[in-house]
């Protein structure tokens, strides 16, 4: 993969804050909640494992929606949240998982179009910045460790990640989540030339 120096990190700092921010505003407009979120973080050359033990960090039972990103930013966007955090969105959203079920059914529907609404809401807001149309598949759901989420919804070896936690504390709702973006890193030098950086 190309060398990044300070311009390049800071594109892709840009990519994250504008795409994250995006998504986490339509994901607050789905639940009818004020949704925080803190300042996105942008990792290059992670080293392998280390995105998923980012993602584990969040515990070791964790809710996980993946979407493919097709166009000048290709690889995968995760929503991922805590078992239980993920289980108060979809109660928040109408449809509560049964108490101690396996997820199915609407509930696992419910968390399955929030995940294709941050991804739709972040391909929107990244191809209005570089001037062009990103496609997204339909999402997949996955639980468990942060490693079977990744090894489930992600299919590269990811050394560049975009990720922002988010956070509802308003109206007796509290959860908080991950939104993480996996660009495909042979892709990134085509997305910064998009960019006007190369």
């Amino acid at each position: 993969m190309t060398a990044f120096g300070p311009a390049e990190v800071d594109a892709l700092q840009e990519i994250a804050s504008i795409g994250c921010g995006r998504a986490v505003t339509a994901l607050g407009k789905l639940t009818g909640r004020r949704l925080e979120m803190d300042v996105p973080e942008t990792w290059v050359g992670a080293a392998p494992g280390a995105i998923a033990e980012f993602l584990g960090a969040l515990g070791e039972d964790l809710v996980a929606v993946g979407v493919k990103l097709e166009g000048p930013l290709t690889g995968d966007l995760l929503l991922a949240l805590p078992e239980r955090d993920a289980e108060a969105l979809a109660r928040v959203l109408g449809f509560p998982p049964a108490t101690g079920a396996a997820w199915s059914g609407m509930a696992e529907s419910a968390l399955m179009e929030s995940g294709n609404i941050v991804g739709s809401a972040f391909v929107s807001a990244v191809g209005t910045l570089v001037g062009a149309k990103l496609l997204l598949s339909i999402p997949t759901f996955a639980r468990g460790s942060g490693r079977a989420c990744v090894e489930r919804l992600v299919a590269h070896a990811g050394s560049i990640a975009l990720a922002t936690r988010f956070s509802c504390h308003d109206g007796g709702c509290a959860l908080e989540g991950l939104i993480l973006v996996m660009p495909e890193p042979e892709r990134i030098a085509k997305l910064l030339s998009d960019l006007d950086l190369r």
